[in-house]
């Protein structure tokens, strides 16, 4: 290599680094780097903010009127009247669905007449 090589080779890299060094930011910018930071959260605030307010607006205010007593009356019975569409599947040719609940008495039940000895003579329990 020759001394005229070497300039050359610095020139390129001295506009290498002029070029890096426009390119860079300033020193005081990068110092204030985390106050410029902060600018990103304010949409963010402002969105926490907003769906604050409106869950407060929807939680406190007051409800509206209800129905009145016999609206309410009258819904309870077009309630109460409904029926399944497929109720009619339920109903079995020959075989009816109990209206009552089965009780179990001492006069459904046989007991044996004497009762059996479970243990032999020797064993107690």
């Amino acid at each position: 290599m020759t001394a005229n090589d070497n300039r050359d080779l610095r020139e390129r890299f001295a506009a290498l680094r002029d070029e890096d060094a426009a390119g860079a930011p300033s020193m005081a910018s990068v110092l204030r780097g985390p106050a410029a930071r902060t600018v990103r959260w304010v949409p963010v605030a402002v969105l926490v903010t907003a769906a604050a307010m409106t869950a407060a607006v929807l939680v406190l205010r007051p409800p509206g009127p209800g129905p009145s007593i016999e609206e309410a009356v009258a819904q309870a019975q077009s309630i109460s009247d409904w029926t399944a569409p497929t109720d009619e599947w339920l109903t079995l040719s020959g075989l009816e669905i109990p209206n009552s609940v089965p009780s179990l008495s001492l006069s459904s039940v046989t007991l044996p007449d004497e009762p059996h000895e479970a243990t032999s003579q020797g064993d107690s329990r």
